[in-house]
Order: C-alpha cells, then sequence, then structure tokens
C-alpha cells in the first residue's frame, strides 16, 4: 500500500488500477463483495461481483457511491463549525467530500467557505487527530485529546503532511467561533452565515445561523425543523 502513495495523489487512480491489474493477475481471487453506503451512513448496496466482473463493475458501483453520497445543501457560506473529527467518521478524520477541505490539489468539490472550526475530537479516534490541520481554528479540548505519535504514521503514509498541522488553539467552542467571525473578511458580522455540523458520517439534521434560514426555506430539499434560537454554551464556554 505505500508503495501506492509514493507516487502522490496525482499518480493515485493510475496506480490503483496497475496493482488491482497485478493481484487480479496473480491470485486466486473467486469473486468480490461490493458494498456501498447511502446518504445516512447505512448500507444500501451488497453485490457478489464474479472475478472477471470486477473491473467493468466497481467503476459502476462507484458512481453509484458518490450519487448516494450525502452534501450540505448550502453551497456557500462563511464558516463550518465541525463538531467532531475522528478516524471512526473518516480516514482522514473529517470526510473532504463533505467538508470541501481537501489535503491535496487533486481533489475538489463540497462549499465555499472563510473559515473552518473544528472542535473536538472523538474517543473512537484514540488520540489520532488526522484532519486537524486542515481547519483554521480548534479548541483546547481538542489538543489535550491529541496523541501526536498516533496522528504522525498516517501523514506519513500518505506522504500528506496538511492534514497534520496544528490550527490556532483557543479555550473552549465560543471562542473558536467567535475568532471565526471575527477574521473573517468582507462578510456582516453581526449576521454572519454558520453551518454546523455534528460530524462528516451524520448531516441529516445540522445547525445553521439565522442568516441562512432564508435561503434554507427556499430549498425543497431541506426541511427548517425550528425557529431560530439563541446558542447555548456552559460554564465552560462549551456547546457540551
Amino acid at each position: 500500500i505505500n508503495a501506492e502513495y509514493m507516487g502522490g495523489f496525482g499518480k493515485m487512480a493510475e496506480f490503483l488500477q496497475i496493482f488491482g491489474e497485478v493481484i487480479l493477475s496473480k491470485v486466486n481471487i473467486l469473486f468480490a463483495i461490493a458494498i456501498v453506503e447511502n446518504a445516512f451512513d447505512r448500507t444500501c448496496i451488497i453485490e457478489a461481483i464474479p472475478t472477471q466482473n470486477i473491473k467493468t463493475r466497481e467503476p459502476q458501483l462507484l458512481l453509484e457511491a458518490k450519487n448516494q453520497m450525502p452534501r450540505i445543501l448550502i453551497p456557500k457560506f462563511d464558516i463550518l463549525v465541525l463538531d467532531t473529527i475522528g478516524k471512526n467518521f473518516s480516514g482522514d478524520g473529517a470526510d473532504p467530500n463533505i467538508t470541501g477541505t481537501y489535503c491535496t490539489p487533486y481533489a475538489t468539490g463540497g462549499p465555499e467557505f472563510q473559515r473552518y472550526v473544528i472542535l473536538d475530537l472523538s474517543e473512537e479516534s484514540h488520540g489520532n487527530a488526522i484532519g486537524m490541520g486542515m481547519a483554521h481554528i480548534t479548541t483546547k479540548r481538542l489538543f489535550d485529546k491529541i496523541d501526536f505519535d498516533a496522528t504522525y504514521p498516517n501523514a506519513l503514509t500518505s506522504t500528506v503532511l496538511y492534514g497534520v498541522k496544528v490550527p490556532m488553539v483557543v479555550k473552549n467552542d465560543r471562542t473558536a467561533i467567535q475568532t471565526a467571525i471575527f477574521s473573517c473578511v468582507g462578510i456582516d458580522k453581526s449576521r454572519p452565515r454558520i453551518v454546523r455540523i455534528p460530524n462528516t458520517s451524520h448531516i441529516d439534521v445540522i445547525h445553521i445561523s439565522e442568516a441562512l434560514m432564508e435561503e434554507a426555506t427556499q430549498n425543497k430539499d431541506i426541511e427548517v425543523l425550528e425557529t431560530p434560537q439563541c446558542v447555548q454554551f456552559n460554564g465552560l464556554g462549551n456547546l457540551w
């Protein structure tokens, strides 16, 4: 696998096909089991593929997987707040297909925004904080959970180091969001356009700021569940 990364992400698609063809020609593989998940992180397709059909069927299922992938339905805003990253959500800590924050120039897509805030690291990630480097701002809570010895090998294997850089670290969630608003340019800071998601595996219910309500109500694919409410922070200045 490491040899596959040595050419960088610019060569990844080419190497995947070459390595796959070598494996199929050299190893006695009877069939493959393909699994596709839907936008709710649930399995929607399980398919057995005969060996001779893998090369033609896998690209078709890849397109289906992309079609099933969830996405943030507001294409442009000011700030993305992500509650939690972790290896249990994505190999990148946060799925860049959802956030649009890719660590390589060879992938694009996703929403546009100025500031990216990550608030916490999942317990299931066991200190591996890969993905934090894509954020502009994070919290002391996340920083205190980082196991750098667990985090860095992931970046070294992929030869991409951006994802493990440490962003600005502030004391709590309130300060992180305030910092993001303050540092944005050319926006109405009294009505910032903010999207907050729990993680990149579960975005069926998200939070948006009041400034985005009109856009959300006009989108037939979005159901507004509540009227705007004040954000509640605890005594430590955190959301939980």
